[in-house]
């Protein structure tokens, strides 16, 4: 494929919930020019096929048979692969509550490997970094995540998490009240870091102070947290209150029961984010039951969920047209990261992140950078771009 070619003509799903019949122009890893329907193409899509910006999973623990906690940087390329299949252009890899050497040594191997695919042509899915989902949380809420692997936080500890994933720390989630949280909150927010609440048993005040501090994010709404009492209601209140704030949801139906999902949107708008948290049932110790990826002795470790799915789900449950509900994978988690300005959208001077659906909503093709990393899609046509 040509470092320039012109795509379509195809519906554009803008990723800012607008859409249009057009045609675009990729230049080398950028979108140069987006054009009307009318026109010269160097390569069409099939009929009725709907352009977007690629998806990305802000929350994702592996993919196949491998973790990112287990397999550590061999995970890395299987998951770009797999993630790409999806729609994913990007996302970012979750480091789990484990032994602490073993965690600095994932964020390490993990980081390598992103940087490694990051120079070589793209395979798939971009990896933006690392999401440690852990350890400073509260042991009431822990869930899967072990008892004697917590650890109270610190600057210390922070630190180190930093300096392991060589700057590649993208997302902590961690529990706003627990001892050390304000200190390794204010270090990684100074380096960039988004501090998500989560695993954690704050109320609404709790919250309040912990969005002003910066925690600007909430890891998996409803989940691992205290409910949302009218009377005494959990940190989720806040969240729902904060405009400055987004919100994670798991959007497969049993994480989260429908209904919930899109009250949760009806509240909440456009700053939803659909976060899958999948963990592989394929990979020793798990077992899909339930709809839920399980550990042996029965406690929910994650989802089955894939991104694509989480998408189609979302339209499902809200009843909204695919244009709007495709932003809750594209630009509200681009913005949550603070890449705004180069991904989530289709527009001039964007990287050339783009999924390709069909007419059913399954995705028939990604590209990544203005590469094609997953689909036999494109048909060349007889007139081509200059």
């Amino acid at each position: 494929m040509a470092d320039r070619y012109c795509i379509g003509p195809a519906r554009l799903a803008f990723g800012n919930g607008s859409s249009a019949n057009g045609r675009l122009v990729i230049d080398n890893s950028r979108v140069a020019e987006v054009l009307g329907p009318d026109g010269p193409v160097d390569f069409t899509v099939p009929p009725d096929a709907t352009i977007a910006p690629g998806l990305i999973d802000v929350h994702t623990n592996g993919a196949g048979e491998f973790l990112f906690n287990r397999d550590q940087g061999n995970a890395v390329p299987v998951a770009s692969l797999e993630y790409a299949r999806q729609g994913a252009t990007a996302f970012v890899a979750a480091v789990m509550t484990a032994p602490w050497e073993s965690m600095l040594h994932a964020a390490s191997d993990i980081a390598e490997a992103a940087h490694t695919l990051e120079e070589t042509a793209p395979i798939g899915a971009r990896c933006l970094g690392i999401h440690f989902e852990g350890p400073f949380i509260n042991p009431k809420f822990r869930r899967v995540h072990r008892q004697e692997w917590i650890r109270k936080a610190s600057v210390e500890d922070a630190r180190a998490l930093h300096d392991a994933s060589k700057g590649a720390a993208i997302i902590v989630t961690m529990a706003p009240e627990v001892d050390g949280a304000t200190d390794a909150a204010r270090f990684f927010l100074e380096r960039g870091v988004v501090c998500s609440a989560g695993h954690t048993s704050a109320r609404y005040r709790e919250g309040m102070l912990a969005i002003g501090l910066g925690f600007r994010s909430l890891t998996h709404a409803f989940n691992a947290m205290p409910p949302l009492d009218h009377r005494d209601p959990s940190l989720l209140a806040a969240y729902i209150q904060d405009r400055r704030t987004v919100v994670q949801v798991i959007c497969d139906g049993y994480h989260v029961a429908p209904a919930m999902v899109d009250i949760l949107r009806r509240t909440v708008g456009d700053r939803v984010v659909l976060a899958t948290d999948h963990m592989p049932a394929s990979a020793p110790g798990l077992r899909l039951e339930g709809g839920l990826v399980r550990v042996e002795d029965g406690t929910v470790a994650g989802s089955a969920l894939h991104i694509d799915q989480a998408v189609r789900n979302y339209m499902e449950y809200t009843e909204l047209p695919f244009e709007r509900a495709v932003c809750a994978a594209t630009q509200a988690p681009a913005q949550m990261l603070g890449l705004a300005r180069d991904i989530g959208l289709i527009g001039k001077g964007m990287r050339a992140d783009l999924s390709i659906w069909d007419a059913d909503r399954n995705v028939i093709g990604t590209i990544v950078g203005g590469k094609v990393v997953h689909g036999d899609f494109l048909a060349p046509a007889a007139a081509h771009v200059s």
